[in-house]
């Protein structure tokens, strides 16, 4: 719970957990939500006002974490039209909206597709340059369908490339440079931008993301999703998609035998003389 960032020790008075009190809606709904991977949108301004009769009950800080869980069909207003977000869940409350969240988080899991990786290398080292292409089938990636969109598990992407670049590669790898930072639900570069500000590579429930060298942020067709504590990434838009892999984060679709063609592009900067 704490490496995924669905719990968080600042939130608590004096760091204090206190398994044995009783929990309130609203710690629900920020729990549940941090589960999902919603803490960016949640951390967004409110459209609107809140569909509740006391809603001045809901701190402003609750409000983005009320509002996603209750769109996620997590947690429901009660029949006078209420929230009550201190009110304390019974047991068998708490299921219900745990069972709520499970739903929504395993949507689409384990579908019957075909993964292949296809392997590109991109170098430039002492004025020569190349490609070394090679792709093999893989059952190590996880992935769900959730609104005709394809998903997939990063950190199983990563651990793929990472056996290529070590099975295939003119360079060896043991990491990627990436760091995750539970609290914003992200994954990091270890880079800053121009004016020093650290830019988040992927961030769980955002569309936005850089890729390779940070060099500038694009959008995914779709925010990304959690899944148990994974960071899950849109690979392929399947009311648009293409053949061919683009990249990364456009896997190449064949719809008569349900392949994806994931490409593993990893980029050798060129060797620079101090």
């Amino acid at each position: 719970a704490l490496y995924s960032g669905m719990v968080v020790p600042d939130d608590y008075n004096g760091k204090n957990f206190r398994p044995e009190k009783a929990i309130a809606r609203y710690e629900i709904a920020l729990m549940t939500d941090r589960a999902l991977g919603l803490v960016y949108p949640a951390s967004q301004p409110v459209e609107g006002e809140l569909p509740f009769t006391d809603k001045e009950e809901i701190l402003d800080w609750m409000k983005g974490y009320v509002n996603e869980s209750v769109k996620a069909g997590v947690l429901k207003g009660y029949p006078d039209g209420s929230f009550q977000p201190n009110k304390t869940s019974t047991r068998a409350e708490a299921v219900v909206m745990i069972q709520r969240m499970l739903e929504e988080m395993e949507e689409g899991l384990n579908p019957d597709i075909t993964v292949v990786a296809r392997y590109k290398e991109d170098y430039e080292e002492h004025g020569e340059e190349g490609t070394i292409l090679q792709e093999e089938e893989t059952d190590q990636i996880q992935l769900q369908v959730v609104d005709n969109v394809i998903y997939a598990s990063l950190n199983d992407m990563y651990d793929v490339e990472i056996e290529l670049i070590k099975k295939y590669g003119k360079e060896s790898a043991d990491k990627l440079g990436i760091t995750w930072w539970p609290i914003q639900q992200a994954i990091v570069a270890e880079v800053v931008n121009i004016n020093n500000v650290v830019e988040y590579r992927y961030q769980m429930g955002n569309k936005a993301y850089c890729w390779k060298n940070c060099v500038r942020n694009t959008e995914y067709c779709a925010p990304t999703r959690a899944l148990y504590g994974d960071l899950m990434v849109p690979v392929c838009d399947l009311s648009h998609y293409n053949r061919e892999a683009q990249d990364e984060w456009k896997g190449g679709w064949d719809p008569e035998t349900n392949t994806l063609t994931l490409l593993m592009n990893y980029y050798v900067p060129p060797v620079r003389s101090s």
